[in-house]
């Protein structure tokens, strides 16, 4: 393929797009501002909630599709549509009593559509493993009332290392992915998933997968590297990933996707 043929690109933020200081460097930002004026759509596909990824792409003003919650939420800032795929109640409170048995000291939250809750608040030994900064607020604690109707975004598990155990028993039902070196096991609804997310987003804008660079660093951008045409792989990511690369660029902490644009699609002076 001709890097001429790209006609989007696909941005995952932490471990990728933004260094371990969950800043985006200079050279990232021009690299990828260089590729839009150029008439590239860029796309943003985090596991993260629209309040904790909006800080980060408020300086990327042109990035008009987001991905949130691994594909459980998709938002297109001019058209003002979205897509939200949330876990049905009763699947809610069976993961969560299987949970509870198999796993008593693990914790448990819930995202419901940019708010996130918990039954208890989170340990200050645990805020890392969900990619919380000092003044970052804690998860809301929530009544029984509130519990017992919830139908999550995604679901949180913090201290779970069985976490095939949940796959086993609801695979059926929901897609788990645990992230962070197995630290943190995210949890959404069957049909949510980064590549069918941008599935979405391709189709309304006219584009096919095969002309699409996607950058990834973890277990929950696989499918869309198996489903896009260029899949670069950040050093730090995991083995799985790289992989099925097209291409291995540098770390997160050394601009990995400003080099791999530089090295492909200097060629359009993108």
């Amino acid at each position: 393929m001709q890097m001429s043929d790209i006609q989007a690109i696909v941005l995952d933020l932490d471990g990728t797009l933004l260094g371990s200081d969950k800043s985006i460097s200079p050279r990232n930002y021009q690299s990828v501002k260089r590729c839009f004026d150029s008439g590239i759509p860029i796309i943003v596909a985090t596991a993260r909630p629209p309040r904790a990824a909006n800080q980060f792409v408020q300086n990327f003003p042109f990035v008009d599709y987001l991905v949130y919650y691994n594909g459980a939420l998709v938002t297109c800032k001019s058209k003002q549509t979205q897509l939200h795929i949330s876990i049905p109640n009763e699947i809610c409170q069976q993961i969560n009593q299987f949970i509870e048995l198999q796993a008593p000291q693990s914790f448990i939250s819930y995202e419901v559509n940019d708010s996130w809750y918990a039954c208890t608040p989170i340990p200050d030994s645990q805020r890392t493993h969900f990619g919380l900064r000092t003044n970052d607020p804690n998860p809301e604690i929530m009544n029984n009332d509130l519990f017992s109707s919830l139908s999550p975004t995604k679901i949180l598990v913090q201290g779970y290392s069985t976490w095939r155990d949940i796959i086993e028993q609801f695979g059926d039902h929901v897609n788990v992915i645990a992230t962070d070196g197995g630290a943190l096991i995210q949890i959404m609804q069957k049909s949510a998933s980064k590549e069918e997310a941008v599935q979405w987003v391709l189709n309304d804008i006219g584009v096919k997968p095969e002309n699409v660079m996607v950058f990834g660093d973890d277990f929950n951008d696989l499918g869309l590297f198996q489903m896009c045409g260029v899949p670069i792989a950040m050093e730090n990511a995991i083995i799985e990933l790289k992989n099925c690369a097209a291409h291995v660029t540098d770390s997160n902490d050394n601009d990995g996707v400003a080099v791999a644009i530089e090295r492909f699609m200097g060629v359009i002076n993108c």
